[in-house]
């Protein structure tokens, strides 16, 4: 057999067939959308009125006091909530997490209000403890039907020296 003899201009034009013939436009990525965003909450203070719907819109992160400057960084608060239940009594929610990779002990307090702003309790510290980067709710109800609005603290359990 005879062998096919081309000449050097043959031989780019035949690469130019073949790489043209392969070569295809790469086609553009679909653009990713933008995360969507929480809707944005209205923050109104606790009352009857507003806490009986059920929603976190009986509360407002201005009912949480984070007591002891050391959490900053290290303790977020995810949610801060109220309801009144069947019973009559308000009930209240914090959602906190820790942002450390080491375990927290911390303690909470709430205090319940009347309508006119006066404390109802003198609130005890109880216990919580989170594991590192742990999410938990803290949940507390009143004992009297006569609270309204709320303020819960947190701080670090205090150390025995």
């Amino acid at each position: 057999m005879r062998g096919m003899r081309l000449g050097s201009a043959k031989w780019a034009v035949l690469c130019v067939l073949v790489v043209s013939g392969c070569a295809q436009e790469n086609p553009k990525p679909a653009p990713i959308p933008a995360p969507a965003q929480a809707p944005v909450q209205k923050a109104v203070s606790a009352s009857k009125e507003t806490a009986g719907e059920g929603t976190d819109l009986g509360s407002s992160f201005d009912n949480l006091d984070v007591a002891d400057a050391s959490l900053n960084g290290k303790v977020t608060v995810l949610r801060v909530g109220s309801e009144v239940g069947q019973n009559n009594l308000l009930t209240v929610f914090a959602g906190l997490k820790n942002m450390t990779a080491q375990r927290l002990a911390l303690e909470a307090q709430t205090i319940y209000k009347d309508k006119t702003g006066n404390a109802l309790n003198a609130g005890s510290w109880i216990a919580v403890t989170l594991k590192p980067h742990e999410e938990r709710e803290y949940r507390s109800a009143s004992i009297s039907e006569d609270a309204v609005d709320f303020l819960i603290r947190i701080r670090r359990t205090p150390t025995v020296k």
